[in-house]
């Protein structure tokens, strides 16, 4: 053999060595994978058992008056939960825990498993000792959720606005909301956090980089309504009375700025106790928004001001009331037989004295279709702008088969129902001088200005409105509302009592008062609504009308409204000035 054919091959060791590290792996997976998959997944299963989800559960949002008074706060109580498959089966465990929570020990004998709240609600430092208790006999199943209870400071008389929250007993996730609570849940109930990891020996959690990323807490929002905590309880107090000592089944007392379309008070009786919510005789409905009424006589305002606006009223035009007014050969309509006839009035006449004769003619002249279309630019035949949770519909209905009849009809206030939150707001129209506006109950968020989603619209001259507020004026001075007077003040009202029909007969009365204070440039409007008194009284002077005087004494006192000599006064300076 030739030298050259002589060939050494030498091999480097390293590539042996990484050779045999790659078999190996490889047939490691083959037996992880294969041979030992059933072991390798219990393995796995084991490890997972001593994974835990923290949760950092939300402070929810704070609801407050215009004045900061709260009107819903956070309780700050705290709801025991048990999985009984994951404590300690000894009776010191049961013993720990009687002693922390109050709870009897033989509540917390060993079970073979399942799950159990308790209702009773802990206090922050009991959930501190149950906690402490939890970490010291490595009590995974314990746990101590917020109880989501809430406190309100107005008790009764906010709370069928506010609304409330209660858990369901044994079922601390989920909860009964109603009136504000449910409209702005989701901006109050802000975000649990979470965390999943491993918990040491000591109780503290060690984040797995294997699971979803923490989700940090976010309390839920401050919300600060329009609502002044005196108005509103100086209207419950008078809401509630005028309802229990007139027998009535409900009742109804809203004050709005007509100027910013701003709540100060939506007052109503019957309502929830707060803290004795499962007791309370109160089905959740609020008649401000969640019933319809018949406005009456209040409504002949609103009929004045068109016909003025329009030109069917004039200066110097009277009619002659002979306390009835035929409409067809088949339908007649009526002034109050108590009061009969009232003979040849102006526009002044007929609003103080409450004619209803006069009335169905304004709306006649007006005509069905520009009548129809004006019910639609004041908001009646649409709900409110506040999207309040439960809101029922206005109902408006054109009656094609006896249009002219209910023409009249609509002119003093009767043929329709409508919420009194729609009737404030059209109301307000008068107030503000012919335009439309947005009402609003929410004032801010986290200190964000809430500014309403509909726009205003003008619907009404000024002089139009100024000559009804003038009439208004008089029917406190000379008219129905005389004895709803306060020294001092000069005060604009509108008495009205609607007759209730079921199956053709009269089945019931509304009895309603509108006012503006003051009766010039007024700064708040007072609408007061008492469903079917009962008591001997029905008139909207006897029942509505001392709810209204109350009211609008508070406003006055709140808002600081001057006397009106002073008022006037100081008018024609400011009118200069600018």
């Amino acid at each position: 053999m030739s030298r050259k054919s002589k060939k050494i091959y030498s091999i480097n060791p390293a590539i042996f060595c990484m050779a045999g590290l790659f078999g190996f792996a490889g047939l490691s997976q083959i037996k992880l994978q294969g041979f030992e998959a059933e072991k390798t997944t219990e393995l796995a299963d084991k490890v997972h058992k001593y994974v835990v989800e923290k949760i950092d559960t939300a402070k929810r949002g704070t609801i407050y008056c215009r004045d900061m008074t709260p009107l819903a706060t956070d309780a700050n109580s705290f709801v025991l939960t048990i999985n009984f498959g994951k404590i300690p089966r000894v009776p010191g465990f049961g013993i720990a825990l009687s002693e922390a929570t109050g709870i009897p020990a033989l509540e917390f004998a060993d079970r073979e498993k399942g799950t159990r709240s308790w209702p009773t609600a802990l206090t922050p430092e009991q959930r501190k000792r149950v906690l402490a208790i939890k970490k010291d006999w490595s009590a995974d199943g314990v746990s101590v959720d917020s109880a989501q209870d809430r406190t309100y400071p107005l008790g009764q008389n906010a709370s069928s606005l506010v609304g409330i929250q209660r858990q369901q007993p044994g079922d601390p996730k989920n909860a009964v909301r109603i009136g504000l609570e449910a409209s702005l849940n989701d901006v109050l109930q802000g975000v649990n956090g979470r965390q999943r990891g491993l918990q040491d020996n000591n109780g503290d959690l060690l984040p797995l980089r294997s699971y979803e990323p923490e989700v940090l807490r976010k309390d839920g929002s401050k919300v600060v309504t329009t609502i002044d905590s005196n108005i509103q309880t100086s209207a419950a107090l008078a809401i509630r009375e005028a309802v229990e000592s007139n027998k009535a089944d409900d009742g109804v007392a809203v004050v709005a700025n007509p100027k910013t379309g701003e709540i100060y008070a939506i007052a109503t009786w019957p309502n929830a106790n707060p803290d004795d919510a499962a007791q309370s005789k109160w089905d959740g409905k609020n008649p401000a928004y969640k019933e319809v009424l018949e406005p009456g006589s209040t409504f002949k305002i609103l009929t004045l001001a068109k016909a003025v606006n329009d030109g069917v009223v004039r200066d110097g035009m009277h009619w002659n009331c002979t306390g009835a007014y035929a409409i067809n050969s088949k339908s007649t309509i009526h002034c109050d037989k108590s009061h009969g006839s009232h003979g040849v009035v102006d526009a002044e006449d007929a609003i103080a004295k409450s004619c209803n004769v006069t009335a169905a003619q304004w709306a006649l002249k007006i005509g069905n279709e520009k009548f129809l279309d004006y019910l639609g630019d004041l908001g009646l035949r649409e709900k409110s702008n506040l999207e309040i949770f439960g809101e029922v519909k206005n109902m408006i209905v054109p009656d094609r088969g006896a249009p002219r009849l209910q023409l009249a009809e609509w002119g003093y206030g009767q043929s329709m129902n409508v919420t009194p939150l729609t009737l404030t707001r059209a109301f307000c129209t008068i107030a503000n001088g012919g335009y439309r506006i947005p009402l609003k109950l929410i004032r801010s968020i986290d200190g964000v200005d809430q500014k309403p989603k509909s726009a205003s619209k003008q619907v009404l001259s000024k002089e139009s409105c100024d000559y009804t507020l003038e009439c208004m004026h008089a029917v406190m001075e000379k008219g129905t509302g005389r004895n709803m007077r306060i020294e001092g003040y000069d005060l604009g009202g509108k008495t009205g009592t609607a007759q209730k029909l079921g199956k053709g007969v009269t089945s019931g009365h509304v009895s309603n008062f509108v006012g503006m204070i003051p009766a010039k440039d007024p700064q708040a409007v007072v609408l007061v609504m008492v469903n079917n008194p009962k008591g001997g009284k029905f008139y909207g002077a006897d029942v509505a009308g001392p709810v209204f005087t109350r009211v609008a004494q508070s406003v006055i006192k709140n808002l600081r409204i001057p006397l009106s000599h002073q008022l006037n006064q100081a008018m024609p300076a400011a009118a200069a000035h600018k």
